[in-house]
């Protein structure tokens, strides 16, 4: 195995693992306010390799698989054991369970904010301009940073070039930065255009900036809605068979590692950090939304239940609810199996 290959091995077991891990310190801290006693804290997955110490009854384990750590509490299921997870009131379940996928929404949100002050690819600059374009006629020049177009902020290349081409044949004003100084252009982006060139005629690039904490907190907030949004877009889309099968690619763990590759090589060749910063927030998200769908194994599905307890007035029946989660279980690991091969047979590029 090469040095490139083991560090993107060790550098995708680091992100998952830790991001796994804060998720399942969520479920344990608020267990623990909650006084819910922990049978089990597990460093990384099992099996088992070792029992490391013990605190307030709860068993410290170190496991063999490195990727985050799990929570075993006492009396899970079984309401008659004091202290137990089953035995607590329906609203402390409900806080247990989705103390995780929050945890896992903050840690993404603070890595937003240390990409936007380490360094982010946050303003367009404009680094050609094409003669007797739109863009030129209009006063456009080399170096101007574009930061508003038709009043909407824009920070990155694919929303100037978004609003462009959805904005054919009409003006559209630009808001510039030219050395410091802000000023508004008005420029028209042509519906046919010459070869090599678009309906502006002119060529960006990102830039990365560095925020100071209150900036770079309300955009890394800005970042979070975005991403939030994306991906329950995206899910309504998938389960309303709004999008096709090539179109909704839900990626498994070796898709998750191609992608993380991918990042990493980036931060490499660019000396940046956020590439690895962003995919954490991304994938962070995802776990965290994930694990709040209403669905059997995952916390939604046991927030689910919990939320029915609370309605009926009584718990559903525990062989019901476990045979319902191992179900659960079953499908997820068949989903696993599934995604896992899709991504061996279709790589991302």
């Amino acid at each position: 195995m090469s040095v490139e290959s083991i560090r993107n091995v060790v550098s995708f077991i680091v992100i998952l693992g830790v991001l796994v891990f804060v998720h399942e310190m969520g479920h344990f801290i608020i267990a623990l306010l909650a006084r819910v006693k922990i049978k089990e804290f597990g460093f990384g997955l099992p099996p088992r390799i070792r029992r490391l110490t013990s605190w307030r009854d709860t068993e410290i384990t170190l496991n063999w698989l490195p990727l985050g750590g799990f929570v075993r509490p006492e009396g899970e299921f079984d309401p008659t054991i004091p202290g137990g997870l089953a035995a607590s009131s329906p609203w402390t379940r409900l806080g247990i369970f989705a103390a995780g996928p929050i945890a896992n929404l903050i840690i993404g949100l603070c890595l937003l904010v240390i990409g936007f002050m380490a360094g982010w690819p946050d303003q367009v600059k404009v680094v050609d301009v094409s003669t007797a374009s739109p863009a030129e006629i209009a006063g456009l020049q080399s170096d101007d940073v574009i930061t508003q177009i038709n009043g909407y902020p824009v920070h990155n290349t694919t929303e100037v070039r978004d609003l462009i081409y959805e904005n054919r044949g009409l003006p559209l004003s630009f808001e510039i930065d030219r050395k410091g100084e802000l000023s508004t252009i008005t420029l028209t982006p042509r519906e046919v255009w010459p070869e090599g060139q678009g309906p502006a005629g002119f060529i960006t690039s990102g830039v990365v900036v560095k925020y100071k904490l209150p900036t770079a907190l309300r955009r890394a907030v800005e970042q979070m809605i975005a991403l939030v949004q994306e991906t329950t877009h995206l899910t309504l889309r998938i389960v309303r068979g709004q999008m096709t099968s090539g179109e909704a690619r839900i990626t498994g763990p070796v898709g998750l590692k191609q992608v993380s590759d991918q990042a990493v090589a980036n931060a490499i060749q660019w000396n940046e950090w956020f590439p690895i910063l962003y995919l954490g927030a991304w994938m962070s998200t995802a776990i965290g939304l994930t694990n709040l769908l209403p669905l059997p194994a995952l916390d939604g599905g046991r927030a689910l239940f919990v939320g029915i307890e609370i309605f009926r007035g009584k718990p559903i029946s525990v062989k019901v609810e476990k045979a319902i989660h191992a179900a659960g279980v079953v499908l997820l690991l068949i989903l696993f199996i599934v995604l896992t091969l899709n991504d061996i047979l279709h790589p991302f590029a």
